[in-house]
């Protein structure tokens, strides 16, 4: 028998460190460790959301395999190239803001002039950085980009060292592609980093701070950075690569180019940004960006040179199981020791992400949650709560208004003795989130 050993505490879901599947299937799960397996991952998170709510959730291996730490859905885990949906995010806020126009030069807004070598007179436009088209390319430069922790150049400087004529690390050849801007495609890293400095040349914040206040406060991704500084590195994921029959650690690393690719989030994270996008920009009664910004981010921008590709957003493909296949928006990344997924369908409003800490290919495992996702449904529950109430305040809230009743995760009722975590909903519209502590 267990014995209730504590009142009632009440957390953030995101700090609770575990959360009960809504939705657990022994054969999903046995299909994720095959793949496990198979790409040599030694750890991963998990996630399906539908129609605004969490309906899966589930993680598996190891975050640190020489402590033997597991992986759970408060796990952080570098995100790599998911990061660059952050970056578009941040300048399509300055876009509906009015700060800017995406078919703007960005020389208005430079202290120096940036131009591809040989077409001065042609600009380099926002549009440009978040399509792949500005004829900007990943130079060996960047090599020295990298840091144990945190970067030590800053984004300014770094920016400067590449693209000014009079930078130390300016290399017309290596830098710049030969193609007029806007009319090739070349998949850009660095791009993307110009793109994260230019938020904070039109806005006069730091990039990192105005992705705070403007993307990860609103939507409560409380456990998301752009700085390992800023986490107990005993809650992040260690990358690993797989040789000669064994994990081999990275040391936590970052790149000073970071606005490509070193945002740090949690699966649970990730689940609140994904709810925003397919609900139009809305989260909780907080408004991400419009829903007019939210479509053109997901409009084809440069069919001509490749249909796929949205504002920082991508279209790809996930295989049905019952044949065919369906087109999904998202990004994917991929990092020394990281290798991570995150996609959706605005047409029946699942999307899935999955995020590890070794290197191989995670799109089976998309496959997998897509199609188990097909055959779930939602409860109405609403979207995940983004705070609960201290103790003090929910023995105030008790007294004013009736509970309605108590409901698991998925939102099926539950009986007051239920183990784990509770949603609990009050007449006055309310839902918080309960977890009840046992011993043996």
């Amino acid at each position: 028998m267990r014995n209730l050993i504590s009142v009632l505490f009440f957390f953030l879901l995101s700090a609770v460190g575990f959360c009960q599947n809504p939705n657990p299937s022994s054969a999903v799960d046995n299909y994720i460790l095959d793949e496990m397996n198979a790409e040599n991952a030694p750890g991963m998170a998990t996630l399906i959301v539908k129609d605004g709510e969490i309906v899966w959730v589930n993680a598996y291996g190891l975050a640190d395999v020489g402590a033997n730490v597991p992986v759970t859905d408060s796990t952080v885990f570098m995100l790599a190239s998911i990061s660059k949906v952050f970056t578009g995010t941040a300048l399509m806020h300055l876009f509906e803001n009015g700060q800017m126009d995406l078919d703007e030069d960005i020389n208005n807004y430079l202290p120096f002039d940036i131009d591809v070598p040989g077409f001065e007179s042609d600009s380099i436009t926002f549009r440009q950085l978040m399509t792949h088209t500005a004829s900007i390319a990943d130079g060996a430069a960047m090599d020295g980009y990298y840091s144990n922790g945190d970067p030590t150049i800053t984004l300014p400087d770094v920016i400067e060292r590449y693209f000014s004529t009079s930078g130390a690390d300016y290399n017309a050849n290596q830098n710049f592609s030969t193609d007029v801007p806007g009319t090739a495609y070349e998949y850009s890293n660095m791009g993307t980093a110009l793109a994260g400095y230019m938020v904070e040349a039109v806005s006069g914040t730091d990039f990192s701070e105005y992705c705070n206040t403007h993307i990860f406060d609103k939507l409560c991704m409380n456990n998301t950075s752009w700085y390992l500084a800023q986490f107990d590195t005993n809650d992040v994921a260690r990358p690993y690569q797989w040789i000669g029959g064994q994990y081999e650690p990275y040391a936590h690393y970052g790149f000073a180019d970071y606005p490509d690719g070193q945002l740090r989030s949690n699966i649970l994270d990730l689940a609140n940004f994904l709810i925003a996008v397919m609900q139009d920009g809305s989260f909780n009664g907080q408004q991400l960006l419009s829903g007019a910004s939210i479509n053109e981010m997901l409009t084809a921008q440069i069919p001509s040179l490749d249909a796929t590709q949205g504002l920082n957003w991508y279209q790809e493909e996930i295989y049905l199981t019952g044949g065919g296949t369906v087109q999904v928006w998202g990004h994917n990344g991929g990092e020394s020791g990281v290798s991570t997924d995150m996609y959706f369908n605005p047409n029946n409003n699942i999307g899935v992400a999955v995020l590890s800490n070794g290197e191989g290919d995670n799109l089976n495992v998309i496959d997998e949650l897509y199609n188990y996702a097909l055959g779930l449904f939602s409860t109405g529950i609403g979207n995940p709560p983004c705070e609960a109430l201290s103790i003090e305040e929910q023995m105030l809230t008790d007294q004013s208004v009736t509970i309605l009743g108590r409901y698991d995760i998925l939102g099926r009722p539950i009986s007051s003795d239920y183990r784990g975590i509770q949603l609990i909903k009050y007449s006055d519209g309310s839902v918080i989130r309960l977890v009840k502590m046992y011993e043996d």
